[in-house]
């Protein structure tokens, strides 16, 4: 296919420079799948940190988060699994939940998170030693240790607090915050930022994973600040109570409402590929109305926009690590030609 892409004279210099550090932020099913496509793309020497929201209250994670004090920990278990070089039997068993008793099951993960924040000095000290014991040599960081609230102002004036709580406002969201206002993020995380050669956002749940890292106060600022190539891969798919109806147009604009406007993004990425009917179906099993997000997006310059095939074999509607990992390398490179179509559109859409 034809490429078209924009470099600046500084963004060659800085990107002939071989990869040391990529971050990805956000949480939930997509964050998992960036970091595995990742770690098999990038060269051995390259680092990668995951910046994992901190706001999760439902399930398990909630539960634990009530009970004991400590940070969710499911997010941060899945990333780990996705980095992880042990045994198959090793990872389903710390994916193995436990039910039958009062209230939601638990992954033997969780517990694990759960019993090593509680006899070691902090929360990144236990997740340094799960990663450990699973022989990840990346990094996993909770956006901020402080015990946060999401909190999500409605269009229709409503404020909802509670990231379980959010998707079923029945209201669009127009801002979210972070209780308590003092909260900020973590000190390795803004570090790791400030060193990266790229920043990578999504995919997951745009309000309540990736809004929801971004938004701890520090954390935009110096995403802002940093020289590193910043890339947003959209969904494949709408959320019912988050993004319904949304294209990748207002995916962006949602991002622009929260301080990261379009011209501050190297890449948006966007699937080609056609949802077929069965994983649709499967998709929405549960009755809710969730749809394939529209590519509606272009742009007279930044961001380019990188359209290819990223859909997983599967019945189920994922993005496919080894599409995505692969392509995201590439474009922390500034080689978008190597892959798919990048293009630069015509207008920005905004409006969500």
């Amino acid at each position: 296919m034809s490429v078209i892409y924009r470099t600046s004279d500084s963004e060659a210099v800085r990107r002939a420079r071989p990869l040391s550090q990529v971050v990805a932020i956000g949480g939930g099913s997509g964050l998992p799948v960036v970091l595995a496509g990742l770690r098999r793309s990038l060269p051995a020497d390259c680092g990668i940190t995951a910046v994992v929201t901190a706001a999760d209250d439902g399930g398990s994670s909630g539960t634990l988060r009530e009970q004991y004090d400590v940070l969710p920990p499911g997010d941060i278990r899945n990333c780990l699994l996705a980095l992880s070089r042990v045994a198959p039997e090793v990872s389903a068993a710390l994916q193995y939940r436990f039910d039958g008793l009062p209230g939601p099951g638990h992954p033997v993960g969780n517990l694990l998170l759960a019993a090593l924040e509680m006899v070691t000095p902090d929360e990144v000290t236990a997740i340094r030693l799960a990663a450990g014991l699973l022989r990840v040599e990346d990094v996993i960081l909770p956006a901020t240790t402080t015990r946060v609230q999401l909190v999500a102002e409605l269009a229709d004036g409503r404020e909802v607090r509670g990231e379980s709580t959010i998707p079923r406002s029945a209201a669009p969201i127009a801002r979210l915050r972070v209780d308590p206002p003092g909260a900020r993020a973590a000190h390795d995380v803004l570090r790791a930022l400030e060193r990266a050669d790229a920043i990578i956002l999504g995919p997951g749940s745009l309000y309540t994973s990736i809004l929801a890292a971004l938004v701890v106060p520090g954390i935009l600022e110096t995403v802002l600040a940093t020289p590193a190539t910043r890339i947003f891969v959209c969904n494949l798919m709408t959320e019912p109570g988050e993004t319904d109806g949304y294209g990748v147009a207002a995916h962006v604009a949602a991002l622009a409402a929260h301080g990261l406007p379009p011209e501050a993004l190297d890449y948006v990425v966007v699937n080609t590929a056609r949802i077929p009917a069965k994983a649709l179906a499967r998709h929405s099993v549960d009755g809710t109305a969730a749809t394939p997000v529209q590519a509606d997006f272009t742009s007279a310059g930044r961001p380019c926009v990188v359209s290819t095939d990223l859909l997983d074999d599967s019945l189920m509607v994922l993005h496919a690590h080894d599409k995505l990992g692969p392509l995201l390398a590439r474009l922390a490179l500034g080689r978008p030609e190597d892959h798919g179509e990048a293009r630069p559109g015509v207008a920005l859409t905004r409006g969500a």
